[in-house]
């Protein structure tokens, strides 16, 4: 059994837990099963969409026990980041009011010029307005930070563009690379690791760019399973065969 060489697991969600908010096969019933035996759980995502609370919720809905602070984002890594000061952002709605809840002012596209930093992470509304706001900002000297670099994420009808590939348009604009705050960076994985604050802890993912790298980076153990983008001889099979 894997799961009895560990106190904790840092979890990812898309293509571990659900797609598209629809719980993967297992994926549940593992969960809840690992929180009856006394296992503590942090969930750790690249998706910026949405805040710590309303993943929280939307995991209740799944028939998961989750509360927001058993979530880290890649949104709410990037909001500590870039807060306090003036921020011009690239994202969701929610996005923004992580941002705030951090400290941060967000500024409108009118005063992005403004900006002490400006924030990318993908997002459905993204258009050509944002990506001139952020270039003023980022001309005017303001620092570009990114809640992460996947170029993609799952779906139910195959993958979507994700923040890399709209921080590449701002990136190729303003000439410059911006500072990556979400997975792989090790950084957020040690976050977690604080927060589980037990001995023994494993990563589980599906994505080696991202989820294993980030974890071995930070000397981690990680379990690669195979319901998302990866394709390596070694998968485990489903999230099932963590127990």
């Amino acid at each position: 059994m894997i799961a009895a060489r560990y106190d904790g697991f840092i979890v990812d969600l898309d293509g571990v837990v659900h797609l598209g908010w629809s719980a993967l096969p297992g994926a549940v019933s593992t969960v809840n099963t690992l929180l009856d035996t006394g296992k503590r759980i942090l969930f750790l995502t690249n998706d910026p969409r949405f805040t710590r609370r309303s993943i929280a919720d939307r995991l209740r809905g799944l028939g998961i026990p989750a509360t927001p602070d058993m979530v880290i984002t890649s949104g709410s890594a990037g909001a500590a980041r870039v807060a306090p000061g003036r921020v011009y952002v690239i994202g969701s709605a929610e996005l923004k009011d992580e941002v705030r809840a951090a400290g941060g002012e967000v500024l409108s596209d009118v005063d992005a010029h403004l900006a002490d930093r400006v924030l990318v992470a993908g997002h459905s509304g993204f258009d050509y307005t944002e990506l001139r706001a952020a270039l003023r900002a980022c001309s005017a000297g303001a620092e570009l930070v990114a809640t992460n670099r996947d170029a993609t994420f799952p779906m139910p009808d195959g993958l979507w563009p994700a923040t890399g590939a709209v921080l590449a348009a701002v990136e190729t604009a303003a000439g410059r690379r911006a500072v990556s705050v979400g997975k792989p960076s090790p950084e957020i994985f040690r976050v977690a690791v604080d927060l589980l604050a037990v001995p023994r802890i494993a990563v589980i993912g599906d994505r080696e760019d991202t989820d294993i790298a980030g974890g071995r980076a930070a000397g981690l153990d990680t379990i690669l399973i195979g319901s998302g983008e990866s394709h390596a001889d070694h998968i485990i099979p489903a999230l099932s065969g963590v127990l």
